[in-house]
Protein backbone atom coordinates (compact mmCIF):
# COMPACT_ATOMS: atom_id res chain seq x y z
CA UNK A 1 0.00 0.00 0.00
CA UNK A 2 1.42 3.77 -0.79
CA UNK A 3 2.80 4.59 2.47
CA UNK A 4 1.12 8.52 0.95
CA UNK A 5 -2.51 7.01 0.89
CA UNK A 6 -3.75 8.07 4.16
CA UNK A 7 -1.32 10.83 4.87
CA UNK A 8 -2.63 13.65 6.88
CA UNK A 9 -2.53 15.71 3.53
CA UNK A 10 -5.26 13.04 2.12
CA UNK A 11 -7.22 13.17 5.19
CA UNK A 12 -7.48 16.49 4.34
CA UNK A 13 -9.64 15.86 1.15
CA UNK A 14 -11.32 12.78 1.91
CA UNK A 15 -14.89 12.40 2.82
CA UNK A 16 -17.08 9.25 3.71
CA UNK A 17 -20.71 8.29 3.79
CA UNK A 18 -22.48 5.93 5.91
CA UNK A 19 -26.87 5.91 6.37
CA UNK A 20 -29.35 3.63 7.35
CA UNK A 21 -29.87 0.56 5.14
CA UNK A 22 -33.81 1.28 5.20
CA UNK A 23 -34.71 4.71 3.63
CA UNK A 24 -38.03 5.99 3.23
CA UNK A 25 -39.33 5.02 0.13
CA UNK A 26 -41.04 8.05 -1.16
CA UNK A 27 -37.75 10.36 -0.51
CA UNK A 28 -35.02 8.31 -2.63
CA UNK A 29 -35.39 10.33 -5.33
CA UNK A 30 -34.56 13.68 -3.10
CA UNK A 31 -31.61 11.58 -0.87
CA UNK A 32 -30.11 11.26 -4.21
CA UNK A 33 -30.79 14.75 -5.22
CA UNK A 34 -28.93 16.10 -1.74
CA UNK A 35 -26.11 13.73 -1.69
CA UNK A 36 -25.15 14.70 -5.30
CA UNK A 37 -25.03 18.42 -4.43
CA UNK A 38 -23.15 17.40 -1.34
CA UNK A 39 -20.43 15.74 -3.09
CA UNK A 40 -19.92 18.78 -5.26
CA UNK A 41 -20.21 20.98 -2.24
CA UNK A 42 -17.25 18.17 -1.40
CA UNK A 43 -15.37 18.66 -4.22
CA UNK A 44 -15.24 22.64 -4.39
CA UNK A 45 -14.06 22.56 -1.13
CA UNK A 46 -11.35 20.57 -1.82
CA UNK A 47 -12.27 17.11 -1.38
CA UNK A 48 -11.02 14.15 -4.01
CA UNK A 49 -11.59 10.73 -2.05
CA UNK A 50 -15.16 9.41 -1.06
CA UNK A 51 -14.99 6.54 1.02
CA UNK A 52 -18.39 4.28 0.85
CA UNK A 53 -19.26 1.31 2.94
CA UNK A 54 -21.01 -1.01 0.07
CA UNK A 55 -23.60 -1.59 2.46
CA UNK A 56 -27.62 -1.56 1.00
CA UNK A 57 -29.59 1.62 1.20
CA UNK A 58 -27.76 5.02 1.82
CA UNK A 59 -24.41 3.13 0.43
CA UNK A 60 -25.38 1.94 -2.53
CA UNK A 61 -26.91 5.59 -3.15
CA UNK A 62 -24.05 7.54 -2.28
CA UNK A 63 -21.91 5.31 -4.20
CA UNK A 64 -23.72 5.52 -7.74
CA UNK A 65 -24.00 9.61 -7.18
CA UNK A 66 -20.43 9.29 -6.32
CA UNK A 67 -19.64 7.73 -9.47
CA UNK A 68 -22.14 9.94 -11.55
CA UNK A 69 -20.07 12.74 -10.49
CA UNK A 70 -16.52 11.41 -11.60
CA UNK A 71 -18.10 11.52 -14.65
CA UNK A 72 -17.96 15.27 -14.93
CA UNK A 73 -15.15 15.19 -12.24
CA UNK A 74 -12.68 12.60 -13.48
CA UNK A 75 -10.03 13.70 -10.15
CA UNK A 76 -12.90 12.76 -7.79
CA UNK A 77 -11.99 9.15 -6.11
CA UNK A 78 -15.01 6.57 -5.23
CA UNK A 79 -13.12 4.16 -2.33
CA UNK A 80 -14.55 1.15 -1.39
CA UNK A 81 -13.89 -0.23 2.53
CA UNK A 82 -15.39 -3.67 1.80
CA UNK A 83 -16.19 -5.54 5.31
CA UNK A 84 -15.34 -8.87 3.88
CA UNK A 85 -15.31 -10.78 0.52
CA UNK A 86 -18.14 -12.53 1.22
CA UNK A 87 -20.24 -9.30 1.73
CA UNK A 88 -23.06 -9.93 -0.78
CA UNK A 89 -23.63 -13.50 -0.20
CA UNK A 90 -27.04 -13.86 1.20
CA UNK A 91 -28.02 -10.66 -1.20
CA UNK A 92 -30.98 -10.62 -3.52
CA UNK A 93 -29.44 -11.38 -6.99
CA UNK A 94 -30.54 -7.20 -7.98
CA UNK A 95 -28.81 -6.02 -5.00
CA UNK A 96 -25.76 -8.51 -5.96
CA UNK A 97 -25.62 -6.81 -9.87
CA UNK A 98 -25.98 -2.78 -8.51
CA UNK A 99 -23.19 -4.37 -6.08
CA UNK A 100 -20.67 -5.90 -8.81
CA UNK A 101 -21.31 -2.94 -10.96
CA UNK A 102 -19.90 -0.09 -8.15
CA UNK A 103 -17.24 -2.47 -7.49
CA UNK A 104 -16.10 -2.64 -10.94
CA UNK A 105 -16.18 0.92 -11.39
CA UNK A 106 -14.75 2.12 -8.19
CA UNK A 107 -11.47 3.27 -8.14
CA UNK A 108 -9.74 2.03 -4.86
CA UNK A 109 -11.19 -1.24 -3.14
CA UNK A 110 -9.97 -2.01 0.42
CA UNK A 111 -10.98 -5.82 1.88
CA UNK A 112 -10.55 -5.94 5.38
CA UNK A 113 -11.26 -9.64 5.60
CA UNK A 114 -11.68 -13.18 3.66
CA UNK A 115 -14.41 -13.61 6.27
CA UNK A 116 -17.82 -12.64 8.34
CA UNK A 117 -16.82 -12.05 11.51
CA UNK A 118 -18.74 -10.27 14.72
CA UNK A 119 -17.65 -6.87 14.35
CA UNK A 120 -16.36 -6.56 10.59
CA UNK A 121 -18.91 -3.98 9.80
CA UNK A 122 -17.61 -1.67 12.89
CA UNK A 123 -13.96 -2.17 12.02
CA UNK A 124 -15.23 -1.04 8.38
CA UNK A 125 -16.84 1.85 9.48
CA UNK A 126 -13.91 2.89 12.18
CA UNK A 127 -11.30 2.17 8.99
CA UNK A 128 -13.11 5.08 6.80
CA UNK A 129 -13.68 7.27 9.88
CA UNK A 130 -10.12 7.44 10.68
CA UNK A 131 -8.92 8.20 7.05
CA UNK A 132 -11.28 11.14 6.37
CA UNK A 133 -12.30 14.56 7.70
CA UNK A 134 -16.07 14.92 6.79
CA UNK A 135 -18.64 12.12 7.26
CA UNK A 136 -21.82 12.76 5.08
CA UNK A 137 -24.42 10.93 6.55
CA UNK A 138 -27.79 10.12 6.69
CA UNK A 139 -29.02 9.96 10.32
CA UNK A 140 -32.54 9.29 11.76
CA UNK A 141 -32.56 8.07 14.83
CA UNK A 142 -29.70 6.78 17.83
CA UNK A 143 -29.79 3.10 17.01
CA UNK A 144 -27.56 0.67 15.30
CA UNK A 145 -24.53 1.21 13.26
CA UNK A 146 -24.88 4.32 11.62
CA UNK A 147 -25.37 6.17 14.99
CA UNK A 148 -22.13 4.47 16.40
CA UNK A 149 -20.15 5.55 13.41
CA UNK A 150 -21.38 9.27 13.71
CA UNK A 151 -20.82 8.91 17.61
CA UNK A 152 -16.91 7.40 16.72
CA UNK A 153 -15.92 10.09 13.85
CA UNK A 154 -16.99 12.80 16.30
CA UNK A 155 -15.52 11.86 19.89
CA UNK A 156 -12.21 10.30 18.29
CA UNK A 157 -11.59 12.36 15.54
CA UNK A 158 -13.46 15.65 15.45
CA UNK A 159 -14.57 14.90 11.82
CA UNK A 160 -17.45 17.08 10.50
CA UNK A 161 -21.07 16.44 9.79
CA UNK A 162 -23.25 16.79 7.60
CA UNK A 163 -26.71 14.87 8.20
CA UNK A 164 -28.83 14.60 4.86
CA UNK A 165 -31.97 13.02 7.40
CA UNK A 166 -33.30 16.08 8.75
CA UNK A 167 -33.91 19.88 8.76
CA UNK A 168 -32.31 22.17 10.37
CA UNK A 169 -35.16 22.67 13.16
CA UNK A 170 -35.29 18.77 13.84
CA UNK A 171 -31.95 18.71 13.73
CA UNK A 172 -31.40 21.39 16.27
CA UNK A 173 -34.03 19.76 18.38
CA UNK A 174 -32.18 16.37 17.97
CA UNK A 175 -28.95 17.58 18.90
CA UNK A 176 -30.48 19.35 22.14
CA UNK A 177 -32.30 15.91 23.08
CA UNK A 178 -28.75 13.75 22.44
CA UNK A 179 -26.89 16.54 24.24
CA UNK A 180 -23.90 15.90 21.86
CA UNK A 181 -21.55 19.22 22.45
CA UNK A 182 -20.02 18.65 19.04
CA UNK A 183 -19.49 20.87 16.07
CA UNK A 184 -22.02 19.92 13.40
CA UNK A 185 -22.86 21.21 9.77
CA UNK A 186 -26.77 21.38 8.99
CA UNK A 187 -27.91 19.69 5.87
CA UNK A 188 -29.63 21.58 3.25
CA UNK A 189 -31.25 20.41 -0.44
CA UNK A 190 -29.68 24.08 -1.71
CA UNK A 191 -26.42 23.63 -2.41
CA UNK A 192 -24.87 26.45 -1.23
CA UNK A 193 -26.19 26.37 2.43
CA UNK A 194 -24.17 23.35 1.82
CA UNK A 195 -21.40 24.30 0.85
CA UNK A 196 -20.69 27.48 3.23
CA UNK A 197 -20.17 25.36 6.65
CA UNK A 198 -17.44 23.37 4.91
CA UNK A 199 -13.70 23.91 5.50
CA UNK A 200 -11.46 25.27 2.41
CA UNK A 201 -9.15 22.77 1.76
CA UNK A 202 -6.59 22.23 -0.83
CA UNK A 203 -7.09 18.64 -2.08
CA UNK A 204 -4.46 16.71 -3.96
CA UNK A 205 -5.21 14.87 -7.19
CA UNK A 206 -5.73 11.02 -6.41
CA UNK A 207 -7.42 9.49 -9.57
CA UNK A 208 -5.29 6.20 -9.37
CA UNK A 209 -6.62 2.70 -9.68
CA UNK A 210 -5.70 0.81 -6.84
CA UNK A 211 -7.06 -2.61 -4.91
CA UNK A 212 -5.69 -3.66 -1.25
CA UNK A 213 -6.18 -6.38 0.70
CA UNK A 214 -6.11 -5.56 4.70
CA UNK A 215 -5.59 -9.05 6.84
Amino acid sequence: MDIHLFSEESIKTTAFFTGHRHLPSGEISRISENLYHCISAAYDEGYRRFFCGCALGFDTLAARQTLCFRDHHPDAVLSLAIPCRTQDVKWQEKDKTVYRDILEQADEKFILSPEYYQGVMLTRNRFMADRSSLCICYLQHMRGGTASTVRYALQNSGIRIINLAMCQDQYTDFLREESWNYMYTYPSAGRNAVTAPLRLLSGRKLSMKRISTIY
